[in-house]
């Protein structure tokens, strides 16, 4: 069944006349163009896209919908009268991607508005085979990405030029895009889990915290891994030794019908004992896919696993003023356990401690 067809059918199910979409994810899914101009409607047995002219050629090579061009800006106006005049009664949105205007706009019809993110959402989250063969491809992509990267990493070298590396090679590889703006931060800069990159330059005996992703064929990649020129000062080899038994411990425990929270306990479990539980100051992970998928794995989370999903797991221990270690897989749920996607090692990297000349 077709991504489509699968949300069709969910609308049958809920007795939704029609479902609105402009967020570039959810346009994807179902197969849609995902410009900024273009709007999507879904109805149990129609779908179509609204467009400018813009996408007049792309629209025609797009199977499974209905085209409707219209003037730029004129997009709200024509999917309104058309569903007036299909009297639509019930009509759902996805939220994300729709302005408060357009939002006021939709709610002031003679018809009744509900939001239908979490639908997209359950949907998104369990992967079919096309899709896990995707982020499985990307995670391939990374790993080369990574591998390629190492010889750059030395004593010298800028957190910016590192950063410059990851996107060349990504795109070399054959990626469309990063899926996020790479992390790239070493020494005392390792404590900010979203250290983006600066102009500090590597040091021997520092850590560094590398967290980057691909896009490849619209799916994405996630890894992390923290890696030291040289030997590493000693409290933080031990904290790294902690995380990678925190996060191999999640791993093993990974399995259908188990609650995302539990998951994120028996990682922050192994961070408490070994006297880092404060230094873990977010949550174990989250779903990979398009982006922005589900499920959550943090202390909140009741989402069940199932077979398909594909999650992220990355605990991390920071410590202000020395520095920070993440490591991060990207893992798919089995019937009956885990599948890490990622290669590349996770054990501490000493890097060789020579200096690099900059480019």
């Amino acid at each position: 069944m077709t991504h489509l067809k699968k949300i069709q059918q969910a609308l049958t199910m809920q007795a939704i006349d029609a479902l609105l979409l402009h967020d570039r994810q959810s346009k994807r899914y179902v197969g849609a163009l995902p410009g900024s101009g273009v709007y999507v409607v879904v109805t149990p047995t129609q779908a179509l896209q609204f467009h400018d002219g813009r996408y007049r050629n792309e629209a025609a090579d797009t199977s499974g919908f209905t085209n409707i061009e219209v003037p730029q800006g004129e997009y709200l106006p024509e999917l309104v009268s058309f569903l007036s005049a299909q009297l639509c009664r019930r009509v759902a949105l996805v939220s994300t991607g729709f302005s408060i205007p357009e939002f006021q706009t939709l709610t002031a019809q003679n018809w009744t508005l509900s939001l239908a993110d979490s639908l997209l959402a359950e949907s998104r989250a369990v992967k079919d085979a096309v899709e896990i063969q995707a982020i499985t491809a990307a995670c391939r992509v990374t790993d080369q990405v990574f591998a390629h990267l190492l010889p750059h990493i030395r004593a010298g070298v800028s957190e910016y030029e590192l950063n410059a590396w990851l996107h060349f090679y990504a795109l070399q590889a054959g990626a469309s895009a990063m899926a996020f703006d790479p992390i790239v931060a070493s020494g005392p800069r390792g404590a900010l889990p979203h250290g983006r990159a600066t102009a500090r330059r590597l040091k021997n005996g520092e850590f560094i915290t590398i967290d980057f992703g691909v896009v490849l064929n619209d799916y994405q990649s996630d890894m992390t891994r923290t890696l030291t020129i040289g030997e590493p000062q000693p409290d933080l080899a031990t904290v790294h030794d902690a995380v990678l038994t925190a996060q191999l411990t999640a791993i093993d425990a990974l399995k259908p019908g188990v609650q995302a929270r539990e998951i994120d306990a028996i990682a922050r479990g192994v961070l408490i004992a070994a006297g880092y539980g404060d230094c873990f100051t977010h949550g174990l992970g989250h779903g990979l896919g398009l982006g922005g998928d589900q499920p959550i794995l943090n202390p909140q989370s009741q989402t069940v696993l199932q077979p398909g999903m594909v999650v992220t797991i990355e605990p991390g221990a920071y410590l202000p003023g020395i520095g920070g270690v993440r490591i991060e897989d990207d893992v798919l749920i089995t019937d009956t356990g885990a599948q890490v996607l990622n290669q590349t090692s996770k054990d501490l990297m000493l890097l060789e401690d020579q200096e690099y000349e900059s480019v």
